[in-house]
Parts: structure tokens; sequence; C-alpha cells
């Protein structure tokens, strides 16, 4: 089970770059091919069905990769909390799904109730999701190679079964069929590996750890999912749409460095399990400069190119919503300073119920923000996402005092190296605002900005001799 970290990101990488091709694929043509009433619903409704599907989970994927990482190697204590977990998620999944008919009941109307009925299969998928064991395992490879397959049989079906701009619900049930195989492909795989262990299963320990993961997932709720949410409700269907398509696609382009956050919980939960604290601060540091190193010029990339991608991405329909894809790139590395005190600095110490406070106190002012805008007939996607944005810098600062005092942390989250990377990508502004005043047209534009930026940054790290690269050119030697 033992593998190399820099193995299992080069794996996450690999699928994450996948996962990104996809969409750019697919969310042109269905962004293009659906009218822009009927893709608003869809966008409403997965907005809706998230907060169902997100409490379903209950906290069992996080809770899951932690706990089973420290226990990896005792085959007796690992079958009883696999085991457990998923009679957990049967139980979970089963009482929202109830919920989640009344609320269509409720709430259906028209062709949104299709949609609403369609997303039912995800919340059946949810009780097969039990991949967090090959997280915890680091499974990397079968990961990647099965959502690859996966997602190409995703690819076909788009192109084959979505055809005509009313096609909002063929959409959604290819959509939610794909996360059910997806699930259940790794269900099977992992049965053939792990047996479920019914004589020790223990429910009671994992309902309060759980329930504050619940709380912990529910709190982000009010961040993003808000947004869309609020959007939907107070505005109009077409403007949750104009906060998805940009949101989404800055979400997608960071999914590639978030791999290394991804790969680093299991191992860090490890050393913090072996109370091996000097591998455990190793790991962080190098783990929090890498990530920065690849996130800091892609959201600059993302932001001055903001305009051209969105022309490129929608086929000129949203090509309008290009300012707030660049709030959503800088924002980027916000939420990616978020996802570093979230996941590998407060989570893997345990550090649930004050991390819970605190996304608490930072989704209250996101809340009072978007309310205040309401009222003020303000609210839109852009001051929406800067709203998010300022409640989730509110939770970093006051996270970021508590883990120095708590953790004794300091110098691995603001440091030179971080800062000449920020520095460095803000070059890429006057390089942008040059090559526009050529009026070349959209495309020279991407090639000749993208090109002279990879430049810049390129040789910037190679004249700083950053260790990133020479992972890169050791990696490539050996």
């Amino acid at each position: 089970m033992k593998s190399s970290l820099a193995k299992n990101a080069i794996y996450k990488v690999i699928l994450n770059v996948f996962n990104l091709l996809v969409p750019l694929f697919v969310g042109p043509y269905v962004a293009g091919l659906l009218t822009p009433e009927l893709y608003g619903v869809y966008n409403r409704v997965y907005a809706e069905f998230q907060v169902f599907f997100i409490v379903g989970a209950f906290g069992i994927y996080n809770y899951g990769v932690r706990e089973i990482s420290k226990v990896r190697n005792d085959k007796k204590r690992f079958g009883s909390i696999f085991t457990s977990l998923f009679v957990i998620g049967i139980l979970s999944n089963l009482l929202v799904t109830i919920f989640y008919i009344g609320y269509i009941i409720v709430r259906g109307n028209g062709i949104d109730q299709y949609v609403y009925l369609v997303m039912i299969i995800q919340m059946v998928s949810n009780v097969f999701y039990i991949e967090f064991v090959n997280e915890a395992v680091e499974n990397y490879r079968f990961i990647a190679i099965k959502t690859i397959l996966i997602r190409i049989l995703y690819l076909i079906s788009i192109f084959a079964f979505v055809r005509k701009p009313t096609d909002v619900i063929i959409y959604s049930v290819v959509v939610s069929m794909t996360v059910l195989l997806n699930n259940l492909a790794s269900f099977f795989y992992l049965k053939r590996q792990y047996k479920f262990d019914f004589t020790n299963v223990k429910i009671l320990c994992h309902i309060m750890p759980l329930i504050v993961n619940l709380i912990f997932t529910n709190v982000e709720l009010l961040y993003g999912q808000l947004d869309k949410v609020l959007l939907g409700a107070f505005v109009n269907d077409i403007a949750v749409t104009e906060y998805t398509l940009p949101t989404t696609l800055a979400g997608m382009l960071s999914t590639i460095p978030l791999s290394l956050i991804t790969v680093a919980i299991p191992r860090l939960s490890k050393y913090i399990g072996e109370n091996d604290r000097e591998s455990y601060i190793n790991t962080l540091k190098s783990t929090c400069r890498t990530y920065m190193a690849i996130l800091i010029p892609m959201s600059f990339g993302v932001m001055v190119l903001a305009k051209e991608i969105m022309w490129l991405y929608s086929k000129d329909v949203y090509t309008y919503t290009y300012p707030v894809l660049i709030c959503a790139a800088l924002s980027r590395i916000v939420f990616g300073y978020q996802s570093i005190m979230t996941y590998l600095v407060m989570y893997v110490n345990s550090m649930e119920k004050k991390l819970t406070v605190l996304l608490f106190q930072g989704g209250i002012i996101n809340c009072i923000l978007n309310f205040s805008l309401i009222l003020t007939d303000k609210f839109s996607a852009l001051s929406s996402l800067i709203t998010t944005m300022i409640a989730v810098l509110v939770f970093i600062f006051l996270a970021s005092r508590y883990a120095k005092n708590k953790l004794a942390l300091s110098g691995i989250f603001v440091t030179k190296e971080i800062v000449g990377y920020f520095v460095t990508a803000m070059c890429f502004i006057p390089i942008s605002i040059g090559v526009n005043l050529l009026n070349l047209g959209y495309i020279w534009n991407i090639v000749i900005e993208i090109v002279l930026c990879v430049v810049v940054y390129g040789f910037y790290m190679l004249y700083t001799k950053d260790p990133l690269v020479e992972i890169v050119l050791s990696k490539f030697r050996r």
C-alpha cells in the first residue's frame, strides 16, 4: 500500500487534467446548445439538490479518509470502520431521500420537477460512494484509470444523446447515471479487496464526529452554495448560470494544483497518528509551497484571459460574464488558502469543532452581506462572489491565528517564495494589456499571452532554482 507522495500526486494530476479536459469539451457544447432558460433551470435545481446530496453524505468521505488512514495497517479496526461507515451511509441517505421527495412535491413545478426527480439517481449513488477507502490506502492508480474510462463514456453519451436545445432532462440523466456508474465501479472493486465485517459494526461512536463533519460541511454551504440558491430565489435562473459557469470554470482549472491537497491528507493524518511532528511540518511546508507555485500563476493567467475564455467556452453566449470569471480566478488563491487551513491544518489535527465555529462565523458574514445586497437591490453574480471572498478571508485570518497559537505553525503559509510567485504572476497584467493593444482578436490573444506568461514565469522559476523545478527535472531524469 505504501507509495510515494510524488507518485500519488502524479496520478491525481493526470486524473484532474482529464477531468479538466472533459468539461472543456462538454461545457461549451451544453452551454451553447441548451436554451439559457432551461440551462438556468438545471443549474438552479442542481444547486438546491446539492444541499440534500451533501447532507446525505453526512461528512463520511473526509472522516473516512482520516480515520482509515490511521488504521490501514490494522486489519480488524480497518474492517470495523469501513463497514460501520457504509451502514451509516445507507441510513443517512435513506432518511435524506425521504425529505428530498417531500421537497420535490412542494417545490417542483413543470420541467424542473422532472429534473428534481432525475437527481434521485445521484442520491442513490451516494450510498455506494466508498471511494474514501481508496483515498485512505492511497490507491490513486485505480481511481485515475477508473474515472478516466467512465468520463470517456460520459463524453460519448453527451454528444450522442444531448442533441436539441430542449434536452435538459436527457442531460440530467446522463450526468446522474455517470455519477452512479462511477460509484458502483469503486464499490465492486473495493468489495473484492476488503470484506465487510458486520460482526463488529459500531454506529454510536462515529455519530458525534460525523455530526461535527456534517455541520462543517453544511457550514460551507453558507458560502458558494448559498450564493447560487439566493440568486435563483431573488434574481432569476439565468443569474445562477452567470455565477455557475465562471466559478465552475475557475474551479476546474484549480483542480490540478488541488491534487496536492487531496493526496497529502492521508499522509499527514498518518504522521499525526504516529506523532511524527517533524515529518508533518516538512510535508505541510513543501505542499503549501508547491501548491501556490502552481495555483497563483494559473489564477492570474485565467484572470487576464477572462474575456477570451468566456467567449471560447460559451460560444459567445455568456461572454458578458467575464468580470465574474476575473473575480472567480483571483478567488481561487483565497480558496486555496482556505483548503490548506481547513484540510491540511485543522481537519487532520482533529480540530473539527473549532473549524466549524470559524467557518460558521465566515458563513454568517457572507449571509449578512448577501442579504444586505438583496435589500439594496445590488445582488448579482459578481457582487455575491465578492462577498464570499470577503467571508473566506475572514475565516483564513482567524484560522491562521488559531493554528499559530495551538500548533505553533509559522513561516509556512506566507514565505518569500510564495511572495515571489505572486509578484511574478502580476507581470501577466501588463503583458495582457500590451497584447490587447495590438487588436489581433481573441484566438491570437490567447496564444500570445499564454506563451509570454509561461516564458516569464518559467524564467523566474529557473532563475531562482525553485524546488518545484528541481522535483520535475529529477522525475524526468529518473
